[in-house]
């Protein structure tokens, strides 16, 4: 059975102006390091959700699939760009070297940013990926899976993971956790 759309356009416009904010950190996300191209990468998203409304099946939250166009959209954007870049290179003879200036003091607030990217790192982009879902935009892990395009149990695994090897690392930092599902 197949469930056609019953949003009407004015209720789609209304409930992305009122989840803008997810839907950004999302794409920035889904962006990693480009994070100037956003902007456009919402934009395009937004038209092609607008566009393509009448293909949302109720079979999942609006939510989910408006996540699931953004992670794609994002993912075209970025695929577009690194080909971009690597012809330039490649006609200008530069390498990829990026000089980034550091001021010599950090605030606590940046420090504390570093201390969580670094433990970031340590994760799979697939387990960063589900955190930013369950945590960040209180995704269920069926919906993650849903976003992801992978099935619940794989959502569960790699969540599971990510909280175990995220304190292992607190532990060698000298931060003690007795369980690891207060964390997260």
């Amino acid at each position: 059975m197949v469930y056609i759309c019953t949003m009407q356009p004015d209720h789609i416009k209304k409930y992305l102006a009122d989840h803008h904010k997810e839907y950004y950190g999302w794409a920035m996300h889904c962006c990693g390091p480009d994070k100037d191209i956003v902007p456009d990468v919402l934009q395009t998203a937004y038209l092609k959700i607008m566009e393509k409304q009448t293909m949302f099946r109720e079979q999942a939250a609006f939510k989910t699939w408006a996540f699931v166009i953004i992670k794609n959209t994002a993912l075209d954007a970025v695929k577009k760009r690194t080909k971009e870049r690597s012809r330039i290179r490649s006609e200008h003879h530069l390498t990829g070297d990026v000089y980034v200036w550091e001021p010599g003091y950090l605030s606590d607030e940046r420090l504390k940013e570093q201390f969580f990217a670094e433990g970031l790192r340590l994760l799979t982009e697939r387990q960063r990926e589900i955190l930013q879902q369950v945590c960040y935009h209180d995704f269920s892990l069926k919906e993650a899976g849903q976003v992801l395009n992978i099935s619940t149990g794989a959502v569960s695994r790699h969540y599971d993971r990510a909280k175990k090897r995220l304190v292992t690392w607190l532990h060698q930092k000298g931060i003690t956790i007795n369980n690891y599902n207060g964390i997260i």
